[in-house]
């Protein structure tokens, strides 16, 4: 009797553990799909947040960029409320990362 209760107890046991670890990486790839599509706004240049983050105003509202040590020269090139096109990726977490930005002429 004893070994019929503990094997079914096992039993469940793996059953929830094998349901978990499924579950976490359904909800992996739903995550990873979204944040891959590149979106483009057209914003208007704030100023530099920090040495990795920019502020942008999209329909008079703050949005903040990440970007990579590679737009450090381009970033110098802008000017406060200057007209910028902007292409950005959502990672995981939310953040915005900049791919890629341009003035309007």
């Amino acid at each position: 009797m004893k070994k019929n209760v503990a094997s079914s107890f096992l039993i469940l046991l793996f059953s929830i553990i094998l349901a978990a670890c499924g579950t976490a990486e359904q909800s992996k790839e739903g995550n990873g799909s979204s944040s891959s599509q590149v979106q483009n706004e057209t914003a208007y240049y704030v100023g530099m947040a920090d040495t990795h983050t920019i502020e942008v105003k999209i329909d008079d509202q703050p949005v903040s960029f990440e970007f990579t040590d590679d737009f450090s020269e381009i970033l110098n090139e802008f000017e406060e409320n200057d007209k910028v096109n902007i292409s950005y990726l959502t990672n995981d977490k939310g953040q915005k990362e900049l791919t890629e930005i341009e003035k309007v002429q």
